[in-house]
C-alpha cells in the first residue's frame, strides 16, 4: 500500500503584525521529510512509525511547521499550494493519505487555510481516497475540513503531549479502512464560544469536566471524538468551539453525543474566564513565596499565540520591584542583538530592550547591560512536546542586566521547553523568578520544579481578555462578546 505523508503546521494569530511567509515553514520534501522528522514526538514521526509495515511504502509529500504570526500572505500560499499539488501530482497513484494540520491557519484571501488545502488534495487524489486527518485542539474546525478529510481526530491534551498518539490513531483508523472495514463518518456540532487558552488545561479546570463528560458518553458508535475549544485571536467567520465524532455505524447516534456534549461545554462557558494580576503584584507574590523557580507566565506576548515576543514589561517591573533577585527572561529584539554584537563578549553597553514590533501595547526600556555571549539560537526540544523537534530563535545573546538574566533573539522562540534557556547556558532552577510568555503549554515541562507558577496580566496580541480584543469579522452573535441562548 502506498500511503501518501503530509503535514504543514501552523496557528495563526489574524492580529499579530507581524505576516507569514513560506520560509517560515521550512517545507521539506521526499526523503529529507522523513529524515527530519524520524524519531521526534510529533504528528509526522508518529506517522512515520505507525506506517513501519512490510506492506506498506510510505511517500513523503511535504512537511513543515511555522511559528505563530499573522496571515501568511497571498502569494506566499499560492506558492504554497503549488508546491503541494507539484509534490502530490508526482506521488500518485496512492492508496490513502495521512495528514497533519492545525486547523487555525490563516493566509490572505483564505480564512480557512487548511481547507484549501485539502481541496487541493482532492483536486488531485479523488474524492474516494481514504485520507484520514490530525487538529490540534485550538483548530477552528469548519465543514469543508470535515467534507474533505475522511476521519478527522483531534489532540486529547493540552498542554499538548499527545502530539504522537494523535497520530498513531489517525494511522492505525487509515490501515483498518485500507484492510476493508466500513469508511468513517466525521460530525460535527458549532458551539458558539471563545475561550483563554489559560483555562483550557485538560487536566483539571472546566475543559477537563467536558472531556470527562464526553468520555462518559462514548458508545461503540462514537469510534473517536475531540473536542476543540479554539484559539481565540482569529477574526474570521464560522469561528468558534467544536465537538467532533467519528463514526462508521450511527450517525445519529454519533450527532446526539455531539449534541449533549456541546450543550455541557456551552453550560460551563462562564467557568473559562479569567482575571490575572499586573507585573508588580505578580513579582511581589513571587518573592513572598517560598523556594525556586517561581514562574510567572506572561501570556500576551507568547510567539507561540502570534503575539512578536517584543514585551519589555515584566524586564522593566522586575528592574523596579526586585531589583536584587536573580531572574530570567526571553525577549525579541533584533536591533538589540546587533548592537550588542557590535560591542562583544564582555563589553558594557546601554541597549534598548522591547518594543520593536507591536507598537500599540509595548514600550521600550533603556539598560545598562553587560555582553555574557552569543549563539546561532538553534536547539532541540527535549520535553513532552515536540520533543526531538529541532527550531531556532536566531542569532541571540544573553545580557545580564542587574540581576535578570535577558536572553534576547533576532526572530520568534518557543517558550514551553526550558531548553530555551538551557542552551544558551542559563539554568532556570537557579533563579528566583523566571519569565515565560506562554498560555498554559509551558506548564508541562516547568511545573514538574517549579515551586510556583503566577499568571501575569498585561495587554498584547494573544491577551486572555476576550472583550478587548478587537474583533470585526467573527461571526455573531458569540460569547463572551455576547449574551446569547444556544441549544445545540
Amino acid at each position: 500500500m502506498r500511503i501518501g505523508v503530509l503535514g504543514v503546521h501552523q496557528e495563526c494569530n489574524t492580529f499579530s503584525p507581524i505576516p507569514t511567509t513560506l520560509d517560515d515553514f521550512h517545507l521539506r520534501l521526499g526523503q529529507d521529510l522523513v529524515d527530519h522528522w524520524r524519531g521526534t514526538r510529533t504528528e509526522i514521526g508518529g506517522f512515520i512509525d505507525i506506517l513501519k509495515r512490510p506492506d506498506v511504502e510510505i511517500v513523503p509529500i511535504l512537511a513543515g511547521w511555522a511559528i505563530t504570526k499573522g496571515r501568511i500572505l497571498e502569494l506566499e500560499f499560492a506558492r504554497m499550494k503549488q508546491m503541494l499539488a507539484d509534490s502530490l501530482r508526482a506521488a500518485v497513484p496512492l492508496d490513502g493519505m495521512l495528514v497533519a494540520l492545525h486547523g487555525a491557519m490563516c493566509a490572505e484571501g483564505a480564512d480557512d487555510a487548511e481547507g484549501a488545502l485539502l481541496e487541493v488534495i482532492r483536486e488531485i487524489v479523488g474524492p474516494s481516497l481514504p485520507l484520514c486527518l490530525t487538529l490540534d485542539l485550538h483548530a477552528n474546525v469548519t465543514e469543508q475540513m470535515c467534507r474533505l478529510a475522511g476521519g478527522v481526530i483531534g489532540y486529547r491534551t493540552y498542554p499538548h503531549i499527545d502530539l504522537y498518539e494523535t497520530a498513531t490513531a489517525a494511522g492505525e483508523m487509515l490501515l483498518r479502512i485500507l484492510a476493508g472495514e466500513p469508511r468513517p463518518r466525521t460530525v460535527m456540532q458549532k458551539v458558539p464560544m471563545i475561550v483563554p487558552g489559560e483555562n483550557m488545561q485538560t487536566a483539571y479546570g472546566p475543559f477537563a469536566e467536558v472531556w470527562s463528560y464526553a468520555k462518559s458518553l462514548q458508545t461503540p458508535d462514537v469510534e473517536s471524538y475531540s473536542i476543540f475549544g479554539v484559539q481565540a485571536w482569529l477574526d474570521i467567520q464560522e469561528m468558534g468551539g467544536t465537538v467532533l465524532a467519528v463514526t462508521h455505524t450511527d450517525e445519529a447516534k454519533a450527532r446526539e453525543f455531539c449534541r449533549l456534549v456541546a450543550k455541557r461545554f456551552w453550560d460551563l462557558r462562564k467557568e473559562f474566564e479569567v482575571r490575572f494580576p499586573p507585573p508588580a503584584t505578580a513579582i511581589k507574590e513571587a518573592l513572598e513565596t517560598a523556594g525556586q523557580p517561581i514562574v510567572l507566565s506572561e501570556s500576551s506576548d507568547s510567539p507561540t499565540a502570534g503575539s512578536p515576543g517584543d514585551s519589555a514589561d515584566m524586564l522593566r517591573a522586575l528592574l523596579d520591584g526586585a531589583p536584587g533577585a536573580p531572574a530570567t527572561l526571553w525577549l525579541r529584539d533584533e536591533a538589540a542583538v546587533e548592537r550588542a554584537e557590535q560591542a562583544g563578549v564582555g563589553a558594557k553597553v546601554k541597549v534598548s530592550l522591547g518594543g520593536a514590533y507591536d507598537k500599540i501595547n509595548r514600550r521600550p526600556v533603556t539598560v545598562d547591560a553587560e555582553v555574557l555571549r552569543f549563539s546561532d539560537g538553534d536547539f532541540v526540544m527535549t520535553g513532552s512536546q515536540y520533543s526531538g523537534m529541532k527550531t531556532s530563535m536566531g542569532r541571540a545573546v544573553v545580557l545580564q542586566v542587574g540581576a535578570v538574566t535577558v536572553l534576547v533573539s533576532k526572530l520568534p522562540a518557543i517558550n514551553i521547553d526550558p531548553q530555551l534557556f538551557r542552551s544558551q547556558g542559563i539554568e532556570p532552577r537557579d533563579k528566583k523568578i523566571v519569565v515565560v510568555k506562554s498560555a498554559t503549554a509551558f506548564r508541562a515541562e516547568y511545573k514538574p520544579f517549579a515551586a510556583r507558577i503566577i499568571m501575569v496580566g498585561t495587554p498584547g496580541v494573544s491577551t486572555s481578555n476576550i472583550r478587548a480584543i478587537p474583533f470585526q469579522h467573527v461571526s455573531r452573535p458569540v460569547y463572551p462578546l455576547d449574551e446569547l441562548e444556544f441549544n445545540p
